[in-house]
């Protein structure tokens, strides 16, 4: 079904392949930038924004070769590096702006022997991905799912593959913030994304929607996970009991993390420092690219971090102003306190972002950026001895996802600091088509569905945990790409309201593509700040609890242009890649209604 290609495909085609030769010469092509390993960041360095591409006139075009090397510890690392040697560098569009990004996938080639197919079939035609096939996902924007847009069902794009061109418009609607790329292949997603395969795209215009932020000084922070190094990775595989943290040292993590690129490895945490000038509001953009780990973001002056907790000495924790969540700036119409949430933390699951000011410290004061931690599984103290629900085996490893609070980053105040490149954003084009808000809208239809898992064998549970993201009244079963088959058909310009419910003793994030959705309540419960998301926790189910933990959450069909077929899963990569997905099908309005 997937690979059939009709007379019009192939002439569109033809005609894709003529305008891939007039952007980018062939002798362009050709170059790569040296030399094939993905740069290093020294552990402790300073800690800096990412390159920026920068739209020109209308258009952005970006060149990125996806490769992959071992790196000085013995990880293997997955890097974007663009034409200058810049590692993943943030990309900068405005509303309506085209966006030609060429990627050349550079990893190893396989055997034709075991793979004879590899060279001769459609990029755009296969929805069985290859270890060392990749492709790109525009996370959070409101483009087409389709060849050339933001197709990762079929779009597989292999070393023998020239350059692979994604050709698209920026919506003019497209609301103004903070978004990403990363590799969405199916079955290998977290490993490319572990090893580092993402950067940040910004939709400009955030300083018309709250003009607080106008001409801050401007950060973007980029936080990634990756396996443990050394001792700590040999001694949590041990056997799978040394996973539970009552084995091991109770502060050990899942995963470590970076920032920017700088390490900041366990169990010593050599954090790296950003430096600022003293008493000045910054606008922080921080994306949460983490294939598996969620992250709570605080800043604390004055307090010591004792290897197992964090404690506030004579300070205290700092207030955050939070000003965007996942790309949508906070409207003052569904917030009490107005277009800024004022908080001490600001949780992101994987694939979340946040954009909130911060007020640097004073010349001399100890300021440290933390993840405060998450809890994403029952505590060994939680009564689990409830039935487990259906499609859902024994229990899983309780350190699979342990995320331990630590920190991330020391902040240094000094006057001889040079301060960041102030927010100074151009008028968005006046064409900006408003939607009407979501809270307003009635939903043509309620759904419920949710996540659970099974254990296949409990001696090797890490490997062998099946995931499912099932509609209610449907019988759970993992995603299986060789069947594109939708699980929920709607129409365009429907509005439903979806209720996620969590059965499963572990975390999940909803996040669905092309869409964003309004957050409306908690376990059944109206939430206080109402705002758009594309990305939510839900929080494990203790195992007892008569209710499931849930979200409900009300969902956008009404845009146009998304129209087609396309995921919806969990971020947690390791369960996206384990079957935790589902389609969704967008079909046209019939002409009489439109």
């Amino acid at each position: 079904m997937a690979g059939n290609l009709n007379p019009l495909s192939t002439v569109c085609q033809f005609a894709l392949s003529a305008i891939i030769a007039l952007t980018f010469s062939s002798s362009i092509l050709a170059q790569s930038p040296r030399p094939r390993v993905c740069p290093e960041t020294a552990v402790g360095s300073s800690i800096e924004s990412p390159k920026e591409l920068r739209s020109h006139h209308g258009r952005l075009r970006v060149k990125l070769w996806l490769r992959n090397s071992l790196d000085s510890t013995g990880q293997m690392q997955y890097c974007y590096v663009d034409e200058h040697g810049d590692r993943s560098p943030t990309l900068r569009v405005r509303p309506g702006d085209l966006l030609l990004l060429k990627l050349k996938n550079e990893l190893p080639l396989p055997s034709i022997a075991h793979h004879p197919l590899e060279v001769s079939r459609s990029d755009c035609a296969s929805s069985m991905m290859s270890r060392n096939a990749t492709n790109l996902h525009f996370h959070g924007l409101s483009i087409p799912p389709s060849c050339h847009a933001d197709d990762s069902l079929r779009t597989s794009i292999t070393p023998s593959s020239k350059g692979f061109l994604y050709r698209f418009h920026i919506p003019r609607n497209q609301p103004s913030g903070l978004y990403w790329y990363h590799p969405h292949p199916h079955g290998h997603s977290e490993e490319q994304v572990l090893g580092g395969a993402s950067g940040a795209l910004i939709v400009e215009g955030i300083a018309q929607a709250n003009p607080l932020v106008a001409r801050l000084p401007e950060r973007v922070i980029v936080i990634r996970d990756r396996n443990l190094e050394g001792a700590a990775a040999a001694a949590s595989n041990l056997n799978p009991s040394n996973l539970n943290p009552a084995h091991t040292d109770p502060s050990l993590p899942a995963k470590d993390l970076s920032i920017n690129f700088v390490q900041v490895p366990y169990p010593k945490y050599p954090v790296g420092t950003i430096r600022a000038a003293p008493l000045q509001r910054e606008l922080w953009r921080v994306l949460n690219a983490s294939a598996d780990t969620y992250v709570d973001m605080a800043v604390l002056f004055n307090g010591e971090w004792q290897g197992s907790g964090i404690v506030a000495v004579h300070g205290k924790w700092q207030s955050l102003g939070l000003v965007a969540v996942d790309g949508v700036p906070i409207d003052a119409a569904d917030s009490a306190t107005g277009k800024v949430l004022w908080k001490a933390d600001i949780p992101i699951p994987p694939g979340g972002r946040a954009e909130f000011i911060f007020q640097t410290p004073p010349e001399g004061i100890k300021a440290e950026l933390f993840t405060a931690g998450a809890e994403t599984t029952p505590s060994q103290d939680d009564d689990s001895s409830g039935p487990a629900p259906t499609g859902m085996g024994s229990s899983v490893l309780d350190n699979d996802e342990f995320t331990p609070p630590r920190p991330l980053a020391r902040i240094v105040s000094s006057s001889l600091a040079i301060e960041p490149r102030s927010l100074n954003e151009a008028e968005p084009p006046a064409s900006l088509r408003a939607i009407p808000t979501l809270a307003s809208v009635s939903p043509v239809r309620q759904r419920k569905l949710y996540f659970s898992e099974k254990v296949v064998d409990p001696k090797n549970a890490q490997t062998s945990t099946v995931f499912y993201l099932t509609e209610e009244g449907h019988i759970p079963k993992a995603f299986d790409p060789s069947i594109l088959l939708p699980d929920i058909v709607v129409q365009q310009g429907d509005v439903e309201d979806w209720t996620i419910e969590n059965r499963s003793p572990e975390s999940h994030a909803f996040h669905i593509h092309q869409s964003h959705f309004l957050l409306m309540e908690r376990n059944n419960a109206p939430v206080d700040h109402r705002y758009l998301a594309d990305t939510v926790d839900v929080p494990y189910w203790d195992g007892s609890s008569a209710a499931f933990p849930s979200v409900k959450l009300r969902m956008d069909f009404r845009d146009p242009d998304i129209v087609g077929t396309f995921p919806y899963h969990c971020h947690i990569l390791q369960h996206v890649d384990g079957g935790m997905m589902g389609l969704i099908q967008v079909r046209p309005r019939p002409p009489a209604e439109k």
